[in-house]
């Protein structure tokens, strides 16, 4: 298992994403970028667009949505304990951007979230 939120964790997430068929399928008409920020930490980003999925370590040139927390929330959302959701209803976690665009792409995120887990126990 690797270590959340470190570069072979950003590797490891872009390893599974960019191989996951089912995934890749479902991208095939999209155009997505999600940056996460964590303020005392690093920064990568989820691009899903044409048929491709990555997870680039580093800031997007132009993310649709950013979310930004400290490491501690941020690793409590990587290892499962703690639902992304409440983090930014408590306001553990800032929303720029758009928030519709996940209502859109509803159905690509909950699988791209469930291609994460199976990384993550792997």
């Amino acid at each position: 298992m690797v270590e959340p939120l470190t570069e072979a964790w950003i590797e490891a997430m872009d390893a599974a994403a960019s191989t996951h068929d089912g995934l890749l399928a479902a991208t095939a008409d999209m155009a997505l970028v999600i940056e996460y920020r964590i303020v005392d930490g690093g920064t990568w980003h989820v691009r899903l667009e044409g048929g491709t999925a990555r997870v680039v370590s580093g800031p997007a040139d132009e993310p649709d949505l950013s979310f930004t927390t400290g490491a501690a929330t941020a690793t409590a959302i990587a290892d499962g304990t703690l639902d992304p959701l409440r983090a930014v209803i408590d306001g553990d976690v800032l929303v720029s951007g758009d928030p519709r665009v996940l209502v859109d792409h509803r159905a690509v995120l909950d699988g791209l979230g469930d291609v994460f887990a199976a990384a993550r126990y792997s």
